[in-house]
């Protein structure tokens, strides 16, 4: 293989890693959203105690994935992108 077709391939490993941290990224998006919608409802003075437990832990669940999915999404530092 000679270095046009090593770079061009490296730029396409390149663009579908792009592509897939893209799609991660929306997802945790949706994720994040979620938590503001159920943070705001939290906020509301008529919850009783029960109902704010299971807000908190399902803000807490989300919160997880999203870390768990931003960091499988990252590629590792000796591949050059975080």
């Amino acid at each position: 293989m000679n270095q046009k077709e090593e770079v061009r391939q490296e730029l396409e490993e390149e663009l579908q890693w792009v592509k897939y941290r893209q799609q991660m990224l929306d997802i945790m998006d949706k994720k994040l959203l979620k938590m503001m919608e159920m943070a705001e409802q939290a906020k509301q003075d008529n919850l009783d105690e029960t109902y704010l437990k299971v807000l908190n832990d399902k803000i807490n669940d989300l919160a997880a994935q999203v870390r768990a999915l931003d960091e499988e999404s990252r590629k590792a530092e000796d591949e050059k992108i975080l």
